[in-house]
């Protein structure tokens, strides 16, 4: 919502709250028995209450005005005319006069139909305030272009490369022209026409002699200079217009006398008719405002002047007086909305139209003269860039196709499937289980080795014929890894071992020790699949980290190739708010204040450009409570009526201070250089954390500090009870004597203040310290508690030097190329 917006609704609700002005019965602004009983004007009073619904502000976009045609449809939709009662009781019989006139009751509809004009009247303003504004506010940028021209000669060289094109029509049309005006044809034969042309040319040429002395830089310089002037010239002029519509419009009707009053001053007798030439007033200052500015030849200084001299002959103007003598109300109706219209049919559209041709004249030359040369150049070069392609065609699309299926590849072999291997280990599937080995290999193989030592042990008995037992107390050995009777056969057959490899069962124990040795392998590798499956969901992310990796490496490269534009912008939108305030303290430092201590309307104009720009400006960057809180500061800059001086606190205050904040953690720091008695001082300001955290932390720099200052918040009853407990810790590892101060900060937060400004000073008494409450929001106090403390540290040094001469660490505040101190800061 824009700063216009703001001024139309607000001008509205004071409109909207005419009809509760007139309570009491039997007063004019009220429908009679008459008028209810009648159809015909109920019908007609109906019809105009819709059509002064629909131009409230209430009934259209918050964010938005109503249009000029809208304006114009409602109005001839309300076919305000001269045929209510009250007009042809007064004006048709010929009785005008206004002391008839104000003991007269006016009708219903007659109100209704003056309301409808100041509901009109006040979008009107709107659109007349918004066009004024947004044609001026993009003046600065071309402004600035001709200054970047003017600048350097490479861009002055640039340019005149670009306007070639238009300079040598222009001179070719010229030649022309001046050919055609001696009679020349190409009917009348070639030569003929060629030697007009080329005395045409020859005369130009002694013509532009004195031209040739100054180089084509200089004259293009030049050129650049003057369209600059032209451009500073209407923006100074729309400025001021601006300024005289909201010094003198309906947003400030008026300032030092009696004009829009509240809805109770409208009621009273004498004065129940005044808003109507407020009304009346404002359109004959908008249509002497636009006459104004369509004049190409006023200067800035005689704007005032003029636009003085238009409304002084204006009727409309001359019956709204300071006293209240004279009023509309002898104006008909029909003859204001005439000349509403007018207004918004013929002469906003002939200041927009004029505006624009100025603009054409003298602004910025377009795209198409700016960037014809690097065009062309592409067009050039375009047919050999589209032979390269077609003859690569086939390449480029196998590369295309190869790196489009490279991606899909890398994303389901390196994102999807490890993504789902992750998953099912989560979910102990089994087809995602770690193993390097089959389940059942080691059971299969230890089964058969059990078989093969018992079947060798019944066949090759020590003694007797085995039984069950001793079979069964074989077979858990075996499990156990105790191959005895293979082992003892071996041992047996290995004295002997060609008769044994022969004739014995060497080769059958040899087998089995092979068998046991590939159990024993199996056994080994089962602890470490054991392993490898408990750490089966660490190896799952191993194997996703990397397609992982790449995937937001690659989307952090793309994000940065396309948001970095908006990184771009969101800085330039910073450091644009950061120019915007500078300008507006320019506008400021740079004004002079009237008799009421107000800027001119000129500054009042520039002022709102700039302000409307750092709206917009801060809507984007701002969270919306802080810029709620920020549009609180804005209406009070751009309030004339406040002064200039309690303006430029405000942008000293926007300047220094945010709502925001950040808890300081550990230690901040920061330097001040001030002016002290004459004396230059750096003070060195340290900040230390008031959490109990960083206790352990903080209380080592305060040994060597000179002066602590202790904060507590006033709104807060805890900061306030913690002071004691940080002024022992101060008194414990502070130098002795160090300089303190208790310092209660917010002390412009009254409604929130939970510490009274005797409780502080009490506790200082109690400290034996000095006291001050200080706000860094509102910039009260602030500086006055770093340079009383300053003050005393350099108080006390001085005392201390006088006192021990011989003091080889004695500090020479003294010296006025560099004096300083240092200060410890403690927030709680």
């Amino acid at each position: 919502m824009s700063f216009v917006v703001d001024q139309v609704r607000r001008i509205d609700s004071q409109f909207d709250r005419l009809q509760l002005s007139t309570t009491r019965p039997g007063e004019s602004f009220a429908i009679t028995a008459d008028e209810a009983r009648n159809p015909e004007k109920a019908s007609r009073i109906a019809h105009l209450q819709v059509l002064i619904k629909s131009l409230s502000t209430t009934s259209s976009s918050k964010s938005s005005l109503i249009s000029a045609n809208r304006i114009l449809a409602v109005l001839d939709d309300a076919r305000v005319s001269s045929s209510c009662s009250t007009c042809e009781t007064l004006f048709d019989a010929g009785s005008e006069d206004e002391d008839s006139y104000r003991q007269a009751d006016t009708s219903y509809e007659h109100e209704l139909e003056w309301l409808l004009l100041s509901k009109a009247t006040t979008q009107a303003y709107g659109q007349v305030l918004n066009t004024i504004l947004e044609q001026t506010i993009p003046l600065e940028d071309d402004i600035w272009y001709w200054d970047d021209i003017l600048s350097t000669y490479r861009f002055a060289g640039l340019y005149s490369i670009q306007t070639s094109p238009i300079r040598l029509w222009r001179w070719s049309q010229d030649i022309y022209h001046d050919v055609r005006s001696r009679g020349g044809a190409l009917a009348n034969g070639w030569s003929q026409f060629y030697g007009l042309v080329k005395d045409a040319v020859q005369e130009r040429s002694i013509a532009d002699i004195q031209r040739r002395v100054v180089s084509p830089l200089a004259l293009v310089r030049n050129e650049g200079r003057r369209k600059r002037a032209a451009l500073r010239k209407i923006r100074l002029i729309n400025a001021n217009a601006l300024g005289i519509l909201l010094g003198e419009g309906l947003s400030n009707e008026t300032f030092h006398d009696e004009g829009f009053q509240t809805p109770g001053g409208f009621g009273a007798q004498d004065n129940r008719h005044r808003w109507k030439s407020t009304v009346a007033k404002s359109i004959a200052l908008m249509d002497g405002i636009i006459h104004s500015v369509n004049d190409a030849e006023l200067s800035v200084d005689k704007f005032d002047g003029s636009v003085a001299a238009f409304t002084e002959e204006d009727r409309y103007y001359e019956l709204h007086e300071p006293s209240g003598e004279r009023t509309a109300a002898c104006l008909k109706p029909a003859e204001v909305a005439s000349r509403l219209q007018n207004l918004l049919t013929h002469a906003l559209p002939s200041y927009s139209s004029g505006f624009q041709a100025v603009v054409k004249e003298n602004g910025r030359p377009s795209l198409l003269v700016r960037y014809w040369l690097p065009a062309s150049i592409l067009l050039v070069s375009s047919t050999t860039v589209i032979r390269i392609v077609l003859n690569r065609r086939e390449e480029i699309t196998i590369w295309i196709r190869e790196f489009g299926q490279t991606v899909i590849d890398f994303w389901a072999n390196w994102v999807v499937e490890p993504t789902k291997k992750v998953i099912g280990t989560i979910r102990h599937d089994e087809s995602s289980e770690v193993s390097i080995m089959s389940k059942k290999s080691l059971e299969a193989d230890r089964a058969s080795l059990e078989r093969m030592v018992v079947d060798f042990a019944v066949k090759n008995p020590d003694g007797p014929a085995l039984n069950a037992s001793q079979i069964a107390d074989i077979t858990s050995k075996v499990r156990e890894g105790d191959l005895t009777p293979v082992l003892k056969a071996y041992e047996k057959e290995i004295q002997s071992p060609v008769k044994g490899a022969i004739m014995g069962n060497l080769a059958s124990a040899l087998l089995i020790q092979v068998q046991k040795t590939k159990v024993d392998v199996e056994v080994a590798m089962s602890g470490i699949d054991s392993i490898l499956k408990s750490q089966e969901l660490l190896f799952g992310f191993i194997g996703l980290t990397p397609g992982i990796l790449v995937t937001i490496g690659v989307y952090r490269w793309l994000r940065g190739v396309f948001s970095s534009r908006k990184g771009v912008r969101q800085w330039a939108k910073q450091g644009q708010l950061l120019l915007l305030l500078r300008n507006i303290d320019r506008i400021l430092s740079g004004a002079t204040p009237n008799d009421f201590g107000e800027i001119s309307y000129k500054d009042h104009g520039l002022l709102l450009c700039e302000v409307h720009l750092l709206r917009q400006a801060a809507s984007s960057i701002l969270p919306r409570r802080i810029f709620h809180d920020f549009l609180v500061e804005i209406d009070e800059l751009v309030d004339v009526r406040s002064g200039l001086e309690r303006q430029q606190k405000v942008v000293e205050r926007t300047h220094s201070f945010t709502p925001s904040f950040i808890t300081t953690i550990g230690i901040d720091f920061k330097i001040r250089t001030i002016e002290l008695d004459g004396k230059r001082v750096k003070l060195q300001i340290w900040d230390t954390a008031g959490q109990e955290r960083f206790r352990t932390i903080t209380t080592a720099y305060y040994r060597g500090a000179m002066g602590i200052l202790l904060v507590y918040d006033v709104t807060d009853e805890r900061s306030f009870n913690n002071i004691r407990t940080w002024f022992s810790n101060v008194e414990q590892h502070a130098t002795e004597g160090v300089n303190k101060i208790l310092i209660g900060n917010k002390c412009d937060w009254e409604e929130k203040r939970a510490i009274s400004t005797e409780r502080g000073q009490a506790l200082a008494d109690e400290l034996g310290i000095p006291f001050l409450e200080v706000s860094a929001k509102s910039n009260i106090n602030v500086d006055t508690a770093f340079y009383s403390l300053a003050a005393d540290i350099k108080k006390r040094l001085i005392d201390s030097a006088r006192t021990d001469q011989a003091s080889a660490n004695r500090v020479d505040v003294g010296d006025t190329s560099q004096g300083s101190g240092g200060m410890g800061g403690k927030c709680c």
